[in-house]
């Protein structure tokens, strides 16, 4: 054993110093390395959110309940866009980690340059298809007539800036893999201080309304992609971007999007399920006093709140990500488990206070986004349904990235799958018309308490699988035969 460390620090010496960074995920305390990656991770997913929270609290004011109800229509797209991001961003950062710690730096290079090119195919085949498909999305996302282009005055213009999105959040992942968590904070805070100021100009100031707020997104993606590719294209990149169209392999594309499956599924289980939630709405909510726009309008409110608690869990896997991937690489399963479970103990630390802000004080969080006041004690009362067991939604969601960082893609889809799509969709069909005869709540009540029933149920699930993956991981320790050289990397 002290041969191995020997030769690998010697290995690591005869790189320089741009590995340092990189190495250290195997050697330095896993709970500093976590604290450290992880942070910036926190901050930078709850930043992202504020991209269209910010949007939301600008337009509740200014174009008023319609024009949140246009947000939530438009949310799902919104969803697909970013599951895109995470396709290849999240795919590929696990790619390059593993690779990291198998000491193929060449390989995560390649992976880097494959990405990009994958992003930005995504942003044409975007371009090709939006004339065509936007319309009836958002007319089966919920809108109607009323809200219709509002949805489709914001959409336009965000989907003519996806690629600055795409390079904003998809290649900033890389950047917390090459040993620069910071760095990949600094860029996401870059875009939402540009977008709370812009946001301001073009809505509020300007009278933009919905274009305003599109623009001052896409303007607020445009610098968050200009200080990501700094960085890859700087001299001395820890992690360069070399010629991006002669890095493309298309057998590490496949693979990359093969491990980016799960995050993408997360999203677009969103998106799917945001759909479903909101054709139920103006269902359930024409036939409720708050009608139909005041159920989307509630419900922009609950996604945007969700995402709040919910983000810190996502940015707690995220952080840990790396570096359980560059660890499965190096073959030191006694640092991955100890990862994996301070990153559920630190995930449930944080996101439990927050989950207390919500039940304890709902009123302050409706009061926000400048609800009329008919609908503010339905809204308060939504979201207690809504996010009634959020404390112990960091078991799946970091169990189910672990499996991702791992390369056990198959596993990780499976285990998202179970949350956004397996559990949900059924649970949002039945609870409108059984819960009404077991518990005092309304049909549109139980819609949005749908999503409490399949945060509990798909977190037992991944607590199965974790329990199978703790044991599988003691006989890699041993050193079972056939097990300690499997990589489900090649």
């Amino acid at each position: 054993m002290e041969g191995s460390k020997t030769r690998i620090s010697s290995r690591a010496g005869a790189q320089g110093p741009k590995r340092d960074g990189i190495d250290r995920m195997g050697t330095e305390g896993t709970f500093k390395l976590l604290l450290e990656f992880s942070i910036p991770a926190v901050v930078g997913v709850l930043v992202q959110m504020l991209y269209n929270v910010i949007d939301a609290v600008y337009v509740g004011h200014a174009v008023g309940a319609d024009g949140l109800a246009a947000t939530t229509v438009a949310n799902p797209t919104m969803t697909a866009l970013v599951a895109v991001a995470m396709l290849v961003g999240v795919g590929g950062n696990a790619l390059a980690a593993i690779k990291l710690g198998e000491r193929r730096k060449d390989m995560a290079e390649r992976v880097v340059g494959t990405s990009l090119v994958l992003l930005l195919g995504a942003a044409a085949l975007l371009w090709i298809a939006s004339p065509f498909a936007l319309e009836p999305i958002l007319r089966y996302s919920g809108a109607d007539e009323v809200v219709l282009p509002l949805a489709l005055d914001f959409m336009a213009v965000i989907i003519a800036g996806c690629p600055l999105q795409f390079i904003a959040f998809g290649m900033n992942n890389f950047i917390r893999t090459a040993g620069r968590p910071n760095r990949a904070l600094g860029s996401m805070l870059v875009g939402t201080a540009s977008n709370v100021v812009l946001g301001y100009l073009f809505i509020i100031v300007l009278d933009g309304g919905m274009r305003g707020a599109g623009l001052a997104t896409v303007c607020s993606w445009g610098v968050s992609a200009a200080f990501v590719m700094q960085f890859f294209l700087k001299k001395d990149s820890p992690l360069p971007l070399v010629r991006p169209l002669r890095s493309f392999q298309p057998r590490t594309a496949l693979r990359v999007c093969a491990l980016g499956v799960a995050p993408a599924v997360t999203e677009l289980g969103w998106a799917v399920s945001s759909m479903i939630i909101n054709n139920l709405l103006v269902s359930y909510g024409s036939a409720d006093a708050l009608g139909s726009d005041g159920a989307l309008a509630i419900m922009r409110v609950l996604s945007a709140v969700g995402l709040f608690t919910f983000m810190p869990s996502m940015g707690i896997a995220m952080g840990a990500q790396p570096i359980i991937g560059y660890n499965y690489g190096a073959r030191s399963f006694h640092r991955m488990k100890r990862v994996l479970a301070q990153a559920i103990a630190l995930g449930i630390a944080i996101t439990a206070p927050l989950w207390a802000t919500v039940i304890l004080a709902p009123d302050l969080y409706a009061h926000l986004f400048g609800l009329p006041d008919q609908y503010l004690g339905e809204t308060a009362w939504a979201l207690v349904l809504y996010l009634m067991f959020i404390p112990i939604l960091p078991i799946q969601t970091i169990g189910s990235n672990y499996f991702d960082a791992t390369g056990q893609a198959a596993k990780a889809t499976v285990l998202t799958l179970t949350r956004q799509i397996l559990f949900l969709i059924p649970l949002l069909l039945v609870c409108p018309i059984a819960l009404p005869h077991l518990l005092p709540i309304t049909p549109l009540e139980s819609v949005w308490f749908a999503p409490s029933l399949s945060d509990i149920t798909s977190t037992l699930i991944v607590s199965a699988f974790l329990a199978f993956e703790w044991r599988r991981l003691k006989r890699l320790e041993r050193g079972k035969p056939g097990e300690a050289r499997r990589s489900p990397s090649k």
